[in-house]
């Protein structure tokens, strides 16, 4: 009969790594993207305010779409206060799937701000009407690109500290803003010079990037929901063979996403050892596969005990040389 030993690789005597806490990193993730709420509705005013003041189709349609930013930002702190919710009767693995299910929801934000992009050069093409561009217009525009700059590596950076897909795939459409600021910067230019065609060129670019880091927030997600493997089996094979007393491991699996890791393996030992040896062993495991991966994991780690060949060929081992 198989021992079944669970280890949860938060919980282990590991030493400490750069990987916070759940508590710890459930309330950066929401600070994060608290600061970056404020600063969209911030940098959405400032366009609007002015796009609406010399008539600019276009920074008015940015500011709006600064405030679709701010709208993910809610709707992803609704979705980490749900994620962040421990494990239930329904829910044995916790509710970490609907972070993301959330990132799908910022690629939903991101096709209705390409849609409005194209929208708005089609009307632009059509009208041929064109905004009374300021010096102060100019400054406007770069101010909040320096903005939008700085929330996109910060986020993306907290993202990656922190292993939340919620941050990087924001960060992601942060990162639109800086492309659809310089659009509108390059239409203001061509503006000034004569040259209104630039306009709709640099839109076309622009709802290009949109649709792409849409596209890649979808393509991570659907990995994750369908339990793509994190990592290949050889990799996990080669870092558990490395810890004392395992003679092999078989049937390992992965799944998981930036935020949470799921390990399921097992691995054979001396059939003669006690439980208390076995269970060292898996916690070595355990504490082994933890700092491969680097990130929060859940491993269940099966023992087994060894057959013969492992037993007479496994690392030279000889069960009746170390009866003697």
């Amino acid at each position: 009969m198989n021992i079944i030993l669970e280890n949860n690789i938060q919980k282990s005597t590991a030493p400490e790594r750069p990987v916070a806490s759940h508590h710890s990193r459930q309330q950066r993730v929401r600070f994060v993207l608290l600061v970056v709420l404020g600063l969209n509705v911030a940098v959405a005013g400032a366009k609007i305010g002015m796009g609406l003041a010399i008539g600019s189709l276009a920074m008015s349609a940015d500011g709006f779409h600064s405030l679709l930013d701010g709208a993910s930002n809610i709707v992803a702190l609704i979705a980490l206060a749900v994620a962040s919710r421990p494990p239930d009767p329904n829910h044995p693995y916790g509710h970490h799937r609907f972070e993301t299910l959330t990132s799908l929801g910022i690629a939903s934000f991101m096709m209705l701000a390409l849609f409005g992009i194209l929208q708005g050069a089609w009307s632009r093409l059509q009208s041929g009407g064109a905004p009374d561009v300021t010096s102060l217009s100019f400054a406007v525009m770069g101010a909040t690109l320096a903005v939008n700059v700085f929330v996109t590596l910060w986020e993306r950076r907290a993202g990656r500290q922190l292993n939340s897909s919620l941050l990087i795939a924001d960060s992601r459409h942060t990162l639109t803003d800086i492309f659809v600021s310089l659009s509108v910067i390059g239409s203001l230019i061509a503006v000034w010079i004569g040259l209104n065609w630039a306009d709709l060129v640099v839109s076309v670019i622009i709802a290009g990037a949109i649709g792409w880091g849409a596209w890649s927030i979808v393509r991570d997600a659907s990995l994750s929901l369908s339990d793509v493997a994190v990592r290949k089996s050889r990799e996990i094979e080669q870092a558990v063979l490395t810890v004392p007393g395992v003679m092999g491991t078989h049937n390992i699996r992965s799944r998981g996403a930036e935020g949470r890791v799921w390990i399921d393996l097992h691995i054979q030992v001396d059939p003669a050892m006690s439980v208390d040896q076995a269970h060292d062993i898996a916690s070595n495991v355990a504490r082994r596969v933890e700092d491969d991966f680097s990130r929060p994991a859940d491993v269940t780690v099966h023992i087994e005990p060894a057959d013969e060949r492992h037993l007479r060929t496994e690392r030279g081992y000889d069960p009746e040389h170390e009866s003697r």
